[in-house]
């Protein structure tokens, strides 16, 4: 798809044949979909304290975080040398020069603006495609078929998602805007986020609507009282994948960025012509650190309402 001479023809070929995989996962989950329970009360019971099997998986995680942290340790160091690997004493300079860019600061508003949106759409749709599936009475082909379609946007590379795209809206009103890139980070991300919903839903009590019903409430009265506090921690875990998938996504949106529309990681590409791998790593740790602040804050509300439903 990509290269001095692209080849769309055959790209669509290959990116045909990457289909097949998905037909056979489709398959195995709905046979593992078997195996579910549901559940009337949730445990949060931990594990009998143990020593030996407690030092031994902090040990393993330990040396699994190091591993990591000195793979990545070099996007962390560059931004703040003079010139790596050749001038590699402790300077701000590098960061302060990138940042003089107007253009940088506007590509990172993009970026948040976009990761937002796409994550709040993005669950909102997937919330409900789960629901759907999982707590509907549609017949076992409709669900497999909304599998299907679930399954082959994560089969199918981004790129090849991303020419799609380029295909079908080039000319339209949506074509270099900001809704092309939202829609196409809710199509590439689907199948995560689906699959969380539909497997929250399909372990919730089958009674919760019948109960309600003879209580009187209406459905968007047990849907706004009952399922979705019983699946909060799904919604933010949900929120939370796309939004940081929507932050360092570039394969299917290369190809949708316009001049006005260009976010943090299409600038990165750009940069990687000029060789600027100084400003590369920065915006690299710019795109880090938002995400981790935004999955802290997450995780936080997701402990708050954990503990404010608990004392309800």
């Amino acid at each position: 798809m990509m290269g001095a001479i692209p080849d769309f023809n055959n790209g669509s070929v290959i990116a045909l044949a990457m289909l097949i995989p998905s037909i056979i996962s489709v398959i195995i989950l709905r046979q593992c979909s078997k195996l579910n329970f549901r559940y009337s009360k949730i445990s949060k019971e931990p594990p009998a304290p143990y020593m030996p099997r407690d030092l031994g998986f902090g040990l393993f995680y330990l040396l699994l975080s190091l591993v990591l942290i000195s793979v990545f340790a070099i996007i962390f160091i560059v931004p703040f040398v003079k010139s790596w690997p050749y001038q590699a004493y402790f300077t701000t300079e590098t960061i302060v020069r990138v940042f003089r860019e107007n253009a940088i600061l506007d590509t990172y508003l993009n970026s948040l603006y976009v990761a937002t949106l796409s994550a709040f759409f993005g669950t909102c749709v997937c919330y409900l495609a789960g629901m759907v599936n999982a707590r509907s009475k549609l017949k076992p082909w409709c669900k497999a078929i909304m599998d299907l379609f679930a399954m082959v946007t994560n089969t199918v590379p981004g790129m090849v998602l991303g020419v799609g795209f380029l295909f079908a809206f080039s000319g339209t009103s949506l074509a270099n805007t900001f809704a092309i890139i939202i829609i196409a980070n809710i199509v590439h991300f689907f199948t995560t986020p689906y699959l969380m919903a539909q497997q929250a839903f399909s372990k919730m009590n089958a009674g919760f609507e019948t109960t309600a019903a003879l209580m009187g409430d209406t459905w968007f009265q047990t849907l706004r009282r009952v399922v979705i506090p019983n699946s909060m921690g799904t919604i933010l875990q949900m929120f939370s994948y796309l939004f940081v998938n929507s932050m360092v996504t570039i394969s299917a949106i290369v190809f949708l960025v316009g001049a006005y529309t260009q976010v943090t990681t299409s600038k990165i590409k750009e940069l990687q012509y000029f060789e600027k791998f100084d400003a590369i790593f920065t915006l690299s740790v710019l795109i880090f650190l938002t995400n981790v602040v935004v999955k802290l804050l997450i995780d936080g509300y997701g402990a708050y309402q954990h503990r404010h439903l608990k004392k309800s």
